[in-house]
């Protein structure tokens, strides 16, 4: 994770990507802050911020009575090499991940195409009948509105992460200064959502091919066919500093998995440090972090304690309440993906590991247990075959730990009330054999 309001950077590296690569050349102007703000649908403070970082870098020049003026100047040739630089290094993540969309991107789209309010459906059939100009691409258009129908945070967090990453969206507009508005037809909202999907795909798939096209033919011209490739990253932005969030769900994580088990005390703070690369003073407001999730209590002299019997939750923290709300996205974003994610993943895989995957769920299930998510999501970050998945699946799992907490609580409240103390979904206290939860096998309630 990425501490910051790092939405700014897109428009940065929007404008960037098109400045670098032709699409806008000295003496033009950008739209105006109004006119991005409508594109991005974001704040004109964050276009403000985006836009003041192209300055300083020397790609335009603002102006408070006129739109953003163009004058970084360059040849038709560095238009080129600045393409090949970016996009060759990237060229496996890119087709692996424009290969891999049909997995996690068009099942997001499908769910928020389809709870789009009137107002949000009429805003976009306006926006794809009469294309203005400057506007980002068809498919970042339709992208753009229908996940943040879903208001989920998060899932627009990877979308936007994507699109940093792949980037040529930025550019698609080559082909469609040209391109006509879009005949839609007005019967029903199925049979415009299934135009716009193959709309989508021809877009995407003409698109594609040029880049492919291109990445192949500037990887030999500039001599950079064994350039150290660059992979796709999925980061969290926050305004919050992540490092002790991060590091938080990995101590989390290895409670669950009896690397610490309740009852036990953690390593010293400089122990810590060192195992995990982090800094003493990460690691003392990580210990903090966890006190306030009521697992882990400090004793003078002793050190750290990971409770048997789980403490309070400090709800009235921001700070959690930030981690828990990432935690209820993650849940939506594996609810919407997950069973093609599921399916790739046991297709690819050999039979004897789907085989065993299908064995330890069983035993989960007769033991009443609750690791299935758990192992689910641990099949997938090894079975997978597109690297792009894996590292979405990865940041997931992580944010699923904060729920771990929530568990125990829920089982505590349970077990003080005389109720059942069943174990919620993907979250248990202990492996996948051996007894329930207690303080000799797992951090739980006795």
């Amino acid at each position: 994770m990425k501490s910051g309001d790092g939405f700014y950077r897109l428009i940065y590296e929007y404008y960037e990507a098109r400045i670098r690569c032709g699409f806008y050349v000295c003496g033009d102007r950008l739209p105006s802050i109004q006119k991005i703000c409508g594109i991005f649908r974001m704040a004109p403070a964050t276009v403000r911020a985006g836009l003041r970082i192209l300055e300083k870098n020397g790609y335009i020049k603002m102006d408070a009575r006129k739109a953003a003026l163009v004058v970084y100047k360059a040849e038709s040739a560095d238009f080129r090499r600045n393409a090949a630089a970016y996009f060759v290094p990237r060229r496996e993540g890119i087709r692996d991940l424009i290969q891999a969309q049909r997995l996690l991107i068009e099942p997001l789209l499908q769910a928020g195409m389809r709870r789009l309010s009137r107002a949000e459906w009429e805003v976009l059939l306006q926006g794809l009948s009469d294309p203005g100009p400057g506007s980002v691409s068809m498919p970042v258009q339709l992208y753009i509105l229908a996940l943040k129908a879903l208001n989920n945070g998060l899932i627009i967090n990877c979308y936007w992460e994507v699109i940093r990453y792949i980037r040529y969206p930025y550019l698609t507009n080559w082909e469609e200064r040209q391109r006509p508005a879009l005949d839609l037809p007005g019967t029903s909202r199925d049979e415009i959502i299934d135009l716009l999907q193959r709309e989508l795909e021809r877009i995407t798939a003409v698109a594609a091919g040029q880049l492919y096209a291109f990445m192949e033919q500037a990887a030999a011209e500039y001599h950079m066919e064994n350039v150290r490739p660059v992979h796709f990253q999925c980061n969290i932005y926050s305004r919050r500093p992540q490092l002790r969030y991060t590091l938080a769900s990995r101590l989390i994580r290895e409670m669950i998995d009896q690397t610490y088990p309740a009852g036990s005390y953690l390593p010293s703070l400089p122990q810590l440090a060192g195992t995990y690369g982090v800094g003493v003073n990460t690691v003392r407001r990580t210990l903090e972090l966890l006190s306030r999730l009521g697992l882990v209590r400090s004793h003078h002299g002793k050190g750290t304690l990971v409770c048997a019997q789980p403490g309070e939750i400090d709800l009235g923290s921001p700070e959690l309440r930030d981690s828990f709300r990432l935690y209820r996205e993650s849940l939506q974003f594996l609810a919407l993906t997950i069973r093609p994610v599921a399916r790739c993943a046991l297709e690819s895989a050999a039979p004897e590991a789907a085989a065993e995957l299908k064995q330890r769920l069983s035993c989960l299930k007769e033991e009443e247990r609750c690791l299935c998510l758990e192992r689910v999501l641990d099949f997938i970050g090894v079975q997978c075959p597109s690297m792009f998945v894996r590292e979405c699946y990865g940041m997931v799992r992580q944010l699923t730990a904060w729920g771990y907490p929530l568990e125990l609580q829920r089982r505590k409240t349970g077990a003080d009330s005389g109720g059942s103390a069943g174990g919620g979904p993907g979250l248990d206290n202990g492996p996948d054999s051996g007894s329930g939860p207690g303080p000799d096998n797992g951090p739980g309630p006795a």
